[in-house]
Parts: structure tokens; C-alpha cells; sequence
């Protein structure tokens, strides 16, 4: 007499068939408990991760929004001491743009000390300049706090606010100076010898001042 087939073996074979069919669609909502984190939170577990790795992340989950993914990336860069760009008009996509500038940036750090012969520069945690050293008379405008200051022995911040910009980077030459802004404009002071500052003519520069000839255009 041969044993009937067990009910047990038929109940999860039709437990299996019910999952397969139960399985979520591309289109179902994520999770209510993951989106009531607080976004704060979430912006910051993101920034752990590698920029390319949230860009990923954004590209193919459903568990978390673009502007997730752009405050994530934007974190690690604050993070490490840099600001990255405003999207430029021509590009589509916020979170390809920012990984790119971010992953850029990283290979290429900006430099937020510089040393010259004669004076260095520095950028504090607000984006603002300050400067020490001395100015030789043949070096005019050196340290860019204006006629009449030749010598500081300490750090002491520039009274020229680049426009209300933040500095991303310096840099010191021998008798002149280059601060970059987060907004890509570039700024120089300091001897006008040989056109270096790149003002269009040789005049000497007391204080940091725009260079016109990159209007537009972003470093």
C-alpha cells in the first residue's frame, strides 16, 4: 500500500510559490521606517561612503533621493577641508556632477598653507585669508594688508574680503600672491612686475584684487 504525499512538503512548496508572487516591484515605495530617519542622518551615514559609491547608490536604490545623495557627498568634502562648485548650467545630473568635482578634488587637494620666501599665507576653517612675513621694498604689497604694512610676525587676517567669497586655496610666490575662491574666481596682490598679476598692466596690488580676464570662467 504506498503513503500518501505529506502535507507539510505540499504547504511550503505552496509557501515558496507565495513568496516568488509576493516579491516587491521596481515601483514599490521604500521602507517607512528608513525615510523617518532624520535626514541629518542619513546625510551622514551617506558621507562615509566613497562619493563614487553614493553616486551608485543613488543611480540604482530606490531607498534614497537625489538630494540624499547630494548633501552626502557634499558632507565628505566639508569633511576634508574643501568646498565643491555649484552645478555649472550645462550639466543634467547634480549627483554626476558633484561626484566628479568631488573624486577631482581629492586627487588634487587645494592647498590651505602656503610658504614663500618671504611671507606665508593661510585659510581658516570660515574661507578667510590671513597672512605673516615681511615685505621688501622691491616687493611691494606682499603680504595684502594695504601701503605701509611691511612686517607682521604673527598671522593676521586680510582686511580685503575677496568679494564675500570663501578662499579654497593659495599660493606664495617671491613677490607676489594667489588666493582661489569656492565660486572659481582668482585673486593676486602683491608686485605687478612683468604683468604677473594679471591685471593688464604693472601696477602694484596692496590688496588682494580680481583678475577680470577670468570672468566666467571656473577653476
Amino acid at each position: 500500500m504506498s503513503t500518501p504525499p505529506r502535507r507539510r512538503s505540499r504547504r511550503l512548496a505552496t509557501g515558496a510559490t507565495a513568496s516568488s508572487a509576493a516579491a516587491p516591484s521596481p515601483d514599490t515605495p521604500p521602507p517607512a521606517r528608513l525615510l523617518d530617519l532624520p535626514t541629518e542622518l542619513l546625510v551622514r551615514a551617506l558621507s562615509r561612503c566613497d562619493p563614487a559609491d553614493i553616486a551608485r547608490v543613488a543611480a540604482v536604490s530606490l531607498l534614497f533621493h537625489a538630494s540624499l545623495a547630494l548633501e552626502g557627498i557634499r558632507l565628505w568634502a566639508q569633511e576634508r577641508g574643501f568646498e565643491l562648485p555649484a552645478q555649472p548650467e550645462g550639466e543634467s545630473c547634480a549627483v554626476r556632477w558633484l561626484c566628479y568635482s568631488a573624486l577631482l578634488r581629492e586627487s588634487n587637494p587645494p592647498a590651505r598653507a602656503a610658504a614663500g620666501e618671504r611671507h606665508s599665507l593661510f585659510i581658516d576653517g570660515e574661507g578667510r585669508l590671513s597672512s605673516c612675513g615681511s615685505t621688501p621694498p622691491y616687493y611691494p604689497g606682499l603680504l595684502g594688508h594695504g601701503e605701509g604694512v611691511t612686517r607682521l610676525n604673527t598671522p593676521t587676517r586680510l582686511p580685503s574680503p575677496l568679494g564675500g567669497e570663501r578662499a579654497v586655496s593659495v599660493s606664495a610666490g617671491d613677490g607676489h600672491s594667489l588666493a582661489l575662491t569656492a565660486g572659481g574666481a582668482v585673486w593676486s596682490w602683491g608686485s605687478g612686475v612683468f604683468g604677473r598679476l594679471g591685471h593688464s598692466d604693472e601696477h602694484t596690488q596692496w590688496q588682494p584684487k580680481k583678475i577680470e580676464a577670468f570672468a566666467g570662467q571656473r577653476f
